[in-house]
């Protein structure tokens, strides 16, 4: 379903009460929008925090901080590349928000659900190309702004998994500055 299908059905079905239907589908579209969006990048921070514990608790050999901000910034957005997320059913409230559940009668609400799962799942579609070229092309900015080097050596901070592990929360801290935008 699309707006138009949902400005059609409101054209055939006003509701009763003084609802102005562009407005409301306008603030349910950008709700929408902006809840699917912060919804990607909660997701791809969850991901990121379930990798740098699993990381974190890996045994591994010296490596350099450059070497390894490279490959896991890589290699997490090919793995975040086949794992989107997708908008499930029942989660329409939260995405168009509770005002405008309440401001329709139920047989309308009914009639936009889909619309809503629908602009939804574009949104995250859209929202999870760019959370995976975002990773991919990070870590160059990590490497200046952490001051890695290319020294690898046997202390415990040097080891693969320590690096990729503080490199995945760098990355979640990340997501979530860009999920909650000020």
């Amino acid at each position: 379903m699309d707006r138009k299908a949902v400005e059609d059905y409101f054209r055939k079905n006003p509701p009763s009460n003084r609802v102005d239907v562009k407005e409301l589908l306008d603030r349910c579209e950008r709700a929408v929008q902006r809840h699917a969006r912060e919804d990607a990048w909660l997701a791809a921070k969850a991901y990121a925090l379930d990798r740098a514990k699993k990381w974190q608790s890996e045994w591994s050999s010296p490596a350099s901080e450059r070497f390894v901000t490279t490959e896991v910034c890589h290699e997490l957005a090919w793995e975040l590349e086949h794992h989107e997320p997708s908008v499930e059913r029942g989660a329409e409230e939260h995405l168009a928000g509770r005002m405008v559940k309440e401001s329709l009668p139920e047989e309308a609400w009914e009639a936009i659900r889909q619309w809503v799962l629908d602009l939804a799942s574009e949104e995250e579609h859209r929202a999870w190309r760019e959370i995976v070229a975002f990773t991919d092309h990070r870590a160059r900015y990590i490497i200046k702004h952490e001051k890695f080097d290319l020294e690898s050596n046997w202390e415990d901070d040097h080891q693969y998994s320590a690096i990729a592990a503080h490199v995945a929360r760098i990355l979640a801290h990340d997501y979530s500055m860009r999920a909650h935008p000020r």
